[in-house]
């Protein structure tokens, strides 16, 4: 009778957890932000076998946002206003409103949502940037 209440219960605790009966697992990062000159957001994946990504961003002004995939290896160039440093499939630049879908094979990756002029002198003038965005890894 144990083992019959312990194999139901590691049943019940495996099925409440997505991917444990080798189903896709499908991870979700969705807001709607504000960014000023110096902000922005990101979204975190850490994990294996991730096969696809999609990104979807409507932006609510009239500025524009950048959209940067990149891996973990690259985080710190980006920051650091460097070049050459996101996946070109999940680019997009000065974008007001996006569609990316597609393969990726990454275990550890970001999206940002990236004010336009992040990396230059401060100015007052600069208009925020009102977005609202979905990214599913799955």
């Amino acid at each position: 009778m144990r083992v019959l209440l312990m194999t139901a219960m590691m049943l019940c605790a495996c099925l409440s957890v997505p991917g444990c009966t080798g189903g896709d697992e499908e991870f979700f990062c969705e807001d709607a932000v504000t960014l000023t000159q110096y902000e922005w957001y990101e979204c975190e994946f850490i994990g294996s076998d991730w096969t696809h990504l999609s990104i979807e961003m409507t932006s609510t002004g009239d500025s524009p946002v950048h959209i940067f995939t990149v891996k973990e290896s690259a985080y710190d160039n980006w920051m650091n206003c460097g070049h050459s440093f996101s996946d070109p499939e999940f680019t997009g630049i000065n974008s007001t409103g996006a569609s990316m879908e597609g393969e990726i094979e990454k275990d550890h990756f970001y999206v940002l949502f990236d004010h336009p002029n992040s990396c230059d002198e401060e100015d007052a003038s600069t208009p925020v940037v009102e977005i609202s965005f979905k990214v599913v890894a799955s």
